[in-house]
């Protein structure tokens, strides 16, 4: 009798899971769907076109042809003014920097997707009532489906870098121009191309708990993400034909997709954009927002 009653209160202590074991067990449950390598999969295939892509427009911007165009067109000074301008320190530097940071755009949307997943996952196989059941500590859960969003953020990071990272020395050198992408410019678009993924991760997660349909939640998400940045831009560029001013086309920032190119561009990612930390602010207000509204509602709603 003594023995039972001594080892009660041990699995009662023992019930509640460590946080490593909570996001093993999330990681597990990604790690058993293909869904992770397909992304990986998509996130190569997409950063290579990405990359493609920035690397010939850098090529046009660093030599124009300017035997295809009237010499004194305006659309030969405008390329030669390019020219110059991409070929001082600042403007190498942001062309390397560009070229390190392909892929983001995609790379983002899968980010965002895998966060709406580890939380709709559950609803989808109805696996969400016996996780909360044997994990009832709704905080612990939905922050151990964080970390696990964010760290395969990390990893499709580290994917779209290591390709980005093989590709950018090739292609400067193949331009003949002289610039270091270990310069801190392009570490710190670098650095903070690693912070866009892995809020939206979390932003992703948010989403996720809004709308629990994993169908709803990844189309919603993804219109929102690829149609809403274009909406928005043409909103306030019809709205700067009509109210002329600088901060209207500025204020494009509020589009997440868009903040997280300003953050990670140095110098201005378009004429008239807002400063990098602008976007980093604007990002990082969606991301608490989206994890904190995420949070409250896993526990206050009903999981059954």
């Amino acid at each position: 009798m003594t023995t039972l009653q001594s080892a009660a209160p041990q699995r009662q202590r023992g019930h509640r899971p460590s946080a490593l074991r909570l996001i093993s067990a999330e990681i597990m449950k990604i790690r058993t769907t293909n869904t992770w390598w397909l992304f990986l999969i998509g996130m190569i295939a997409v950063t290579a076109l990405a990359f493609t892509f920035n690397a010939v427009g850098h090529h046009y911007t660093l030599h124009p042809p300017l035997d295809q165009v009237k010499a004194d067109s305006d659309a030969a000074r405008q390329a030669q003014a390019d020219a110059v301008a991409a070929h001082t320190p600042a403007g190498l530097a942001k062309i390397a920097a560009d070229l390190m940071t392909s892929g983001q755009f995609f790379g983002l949307l899968f980010a965002m997707i895998i966060g709406i997943l580890v939380v709709t996952n559950e609803f989808f196989h109805q696996t969400a009532t016996t996780t909360f059941m044997t994990n009832p500590h709704r905080t612990a859960v939905i922050s151990a489906k964080a970390v696990a969003a964010l760290l395969f953020g990390v990893l499709f990071w580290l994917v779209a870098t290591v390709l980005d990272l093989i590709a950018t020395p090739i292609f400067l050198n193949s331009q003949h121009v002289s610039v270091s992408i270990y310069q801190w410019t392009v570490i710190q678009s670098v650095l903070l191309n690693l912070a866009a993924f892995v809020m939206w991760a979390i932003f992703g997660l948010g989403f996720g708990t809004l709308i629990r349909s994993q169908i709803g939640a990844v189309i919603t998400g993804t219109v929102l993400y690829l149609i809403g940045s274009a909406a928005v831009a043409l909103i306030f560029q019809l709205i700067h034909n009509i109210y002329p001013h600088n901060w209207v086309i500025s204020a494009e920032v509020i589009a997440p997709a868009i903040a997280s190119s300003v953050m990670i561009t140095p110098g201005r990612a378009f004429e008239h954009a807002p400063p990098q930390w602008v976007g980093a602010v604007v990002l990082i207000a969606y991301t608490v927002v989206a994890g904190g509204v995420g949070t409250w509602l896993t526990r206050r709603r009903d999981i059954s």
